[in-house]
């Protein structure tokens, strides 16, 4: 259990203890009675949850997890299907969207650089319609209303996809697509749905 269902131990203590994601992270099972389990949280602390009506054999043990982990993923909004990888931009769209964005950003990072006297100034802005004043004029007013935008996007991202399918906050694939979706936006929304999707359909075809 502690090593196959850690992502249940932790929804049942979010669920039935009110422990934070964080505080559920890393999470043991100490002690199964017919009458409860006690799981420690990150910290150490040990928390009970009570199983009505008690069990009345180790045989039920099985279908009461079951049973605990449906309420807890329902109660919480957490999906049955995981996200376990980040799925970089594949299609033309996704690449050429990710890739204006990434091009922006290294102008809102550097737009305080292009000076007169610098080449970009001098020899690549002077063929931006309105010149390199008018081009330094956009990024500087788009650049707030951009971020803002991304921002809002990533956040989303975290609550409706990234939580809902059981990546973990702060680990390895949680910062590849927050960083992505900084970056390029609703892009990640739907490479995530199609991932969904198709582990759906195979799971409907694994019943057949």
């Amino acid at each position: 259990m502690n090593n196959d269902h850690r992502s249940s131990l932790s929804y049942y203590l979010q669920h039935f203890c009110h422990v934070s994601p964080s505080e559920a992270s890393s999470p043991t099972l100490l002690d199964v009675t017919f009458s409860s389990f006690t799981i420690s949280s990150s910290s150490g602390a040990k928390h009970t949850i009570p199983l009505s009506p008690p069990m009345t054999s180790w045989a039920e043990a099985r279908t009461r997890t079951i049973d605990l982990d449906r309420e807890a993923r329902t109660a919480l909004d957490i999906s049955p299907y995981t996200i376990t990888s980040y799925t970089p931009p594949s299609s033309p769209l996704h690449i050429t969207v990710f890739g204006l964005c990434a091009m922006t950003a290294v102008f809102f990072a550097t737009k305080n650089y292009m000076l007169p006297g610098t080449f970009w100034y001098d020899k690549v802005l002077k063929w931006f319609p309105g010149g390199p004043e008018t081009f330094l004029w956009l990024v500087k007013g788009l650049q707030p209303v951009v971020l803002a935008i991304h921002i809002g996007e990533t956040w989303l991202l975290d609550r409706t996809r990234l939580r809902k399918y059981g990546v973990v906050r702060g680990s390895a694939v949680w910062w590849k697509w927050v960083v992505s979706c900084l970056i390029e936006g609703f892009g990640c929304f739907q490479r995530i749905d199609d991932m969904i999707k198709q582990k759906k359909a195979e799971a409907e075809t694994a019943k057949h």
